[in-house]
């Protein structure tokens, strides 16, 4: 069985794994989606603040005498690759790419919410505020994501049927949702 000091560095070699994997993912899908500007600029702003958040883990694990996982940092970036090739084979890959973003970006969180609580309860109170400041850095972003996913869709779709953006209007005709007709 692991002690509480073995998991603490276990989850910190993740939560490393997973910045750097998140920063990768988000500058990749923000180079394919720069005619989205608003959507790019928020996921290079992220992506700063993932390698921040690296380089902080990496300084909670050489605090504790341990390093980050080559293997569990080679996988994450296997896996961003992964993730932004597969943007390339979907036409809709601004709206899947903000989903899974989303997705992902709430996992962040709630990792930095479980290292904080068992840095805590080991007296870490360094690593705990570290943490902390990461799981609300995450939550910010995803937050920001969730908000913009309405104006997303609504400019995705404008571009694919080709109709007019009233995204930026919330008053304006046809940007209402229409009962289901009644047959």
């Amino acid at each position: 069985m692991a002690t509480t000091s073995e998991r603490i560095d276990e989850w910190l070699r993740d939560a490393h794994a997973a910045e750097a994997q998140a920063a990768t993912m988000l500058r990749s899908t923000a180079g394919r989606n720069d005619d989205y500007p608003e959507f790019s600029q928020l996921l290079t702003r992220q992506a700063d603040l993932c390698d921040n958040h690296a380089r902080a883990l990496d300084h909670c694990l050489a605090d504790r005498g341990a390093s980050p996982s080559l293997f569990k940092g080679a996988a994450g970036q296997a896996t961003a690759l992964g993730q932004s090739l597969s943007g390339l084979v979907v036409g809709d890959e601004v709206v899947k790419a903000a989903l899974s973003t989303a997705t992902f970006a709430r996992m962040l969180v709630n990792s930095g919410r479980v290292l904080a609580a068992a840095a805590s309860a080991e007296g870490c109170d360094e690593i705990a505020e570290v943490c902390r400041g990461m799981a609300d850095e995450n939550e910010s972003f995803a937050r920001e994501l969730e908000e913009m996913l309405p104006l997303l869709t609504a400019q995705y779709l404008a571009r694919e049927t080709g109709l007019e953006d009233t995204s930026s209007d919330p008053g304006a005709e046809g940007n209402h949702p229409r009962a289901p007709a009644v047959g």
